[in-house]
């Protein structure tokens, strides 16, 4: 199952974490994986390469598998419609595959 973590800091999103294989179909078939991976690394890419986030924490794992992107407070003004979006996209296909993605909020500390 793929596990989905936002992030919030005083209900603001910061950081955004997939792990994990849905296992909806053998690997390099899954639709539901390449959904999700497709998601975050545009995720990344929009944020380094695009909105040119300072102070982007980003790691990745390709054993586990691991995408997490974190970022500061004080940057949500300039990316809030990327990360919203992203946010979104991967809550409906947490919703609509239910038996193979999970979708939860963390609170971060300051």
């Amino acid at each position: 199952m793929i596990t989905i973590k936002l992030f919030y800091q005083e209900n603001i999103l910061v950081g955004i974490e997939s792990s994990g294989h849905s296992g909806f179909a053998e690997k390099g078939y899954d639709i539901v994986c390449a959904a999700v991976s497709v998601l975050m690394q545009s995720l990344v890419l929009g944020l380094r390469e695009i909105a040119k986030v300072e102070s982007l924490i980003c790691q990745v794992n390709d054993s586990v598998p691991l995408i997490s992107v974190r970022w500061i407070k004080k940057s949500v003004p300039k990316i809030s419609l990327l990360t919203e979006t992203i946010s979104e996209s991967l809550k409906q296909i947490a919703e609509q595959n239910s038996d193979y993605v999970k979708i939860c909020s963390k609170g971060v500390n300051e």
